[in-house]
């Protein structure tokens, strides 16, 4: 089902209030607009040796799977150009082999991309993600501790990837996130800083 969003230069009270006749109004543009949900996979990794300082010793890490799901609204500005803003749970995680430490961190992450349609069945999309920490954990020897007023609250990455339309109003797509800014761990004491790298996977249905 089809929502459009009607921008124009006059409210239609303001008419009202005016006198004017629908034939003297100014014209009024209207987008389609899509409602949808979001449910896939995040692998994820906490890269320490982008990290600042770098590590004199290279650190090595596992990527760790996770979830992600939310909703999204998407804006059709032409056939093949539009803007798609997303509201999502993410679980990223990543864990250090040298000290067999996990982290699984959970997120609010505001991706805004641009959605371009290549043919009509694959689009290509990219932008900036901001990321908004709910919940961090640490696992080391089988003890868990949370250290989410200990971890770096905001995020902010840079996604791309593509989407195939599978049937009507069903896609699945595949990104890339790359963190920009360092994250800290250990704020309060040792500061550990690391950045976000993930890979994700996700069926979308459109409304």
């Amino acid at each position: 089902m089809k929502h459009y969003l009607y921008v124009g230069l006059l409210s239609s009270w303001s008419l009202a209030a005016s006198g004017q006749t629908p034939a003297d109004a100014p014209s009024v543009c209207k987008l389609p607009v899509h409602f949808g949900l979001r449910l896939g996979l995040n692998h994820s990794n906490t890269n320490f040796n982008q990290g600042e300082p770098k590590p004199t010793v290279p650190v090595e890490t596992t990527w760790r799977t996770g979830f992600v799901v939310g909703a999204l609204v998407q804006v059709d500005f032409t056939q093949k150009l539009s803007l798609q803003q997303e509201y999502l749970l993410v679980q990223q995680g990543g864990k250090v082999n040298s000290s067999n430490t996990q982290y699984r961190l959970r997120y609010l992450s505001l991706p805004l991309l641009l959605k371009y349609r290549v043919v009509p069945r694959l689009a290509l999309v990219a932008g900036p993600q901001f990321d908004l920490l709910l919940d961090a954990r640490q696992e080391t020897a089988g003890q868990t501790t949370g250290i989410t007023h200990d971890t770096e609250e905001r995020g902010l990455g840079a996604t791309a990837g593509l989407e195939v339309q599978l049937w009507r109003g069903l896609s699945l797509s595949a990104r890339y996130l790359q963190g920009l800014n360092h994250v800290g761990i250990g704020q309060r004491s040792v500061v550990q800083e690391f950045k976000w790298q993930s890979a994700q996977v996700a069926a979308e249905v459109r409304f």
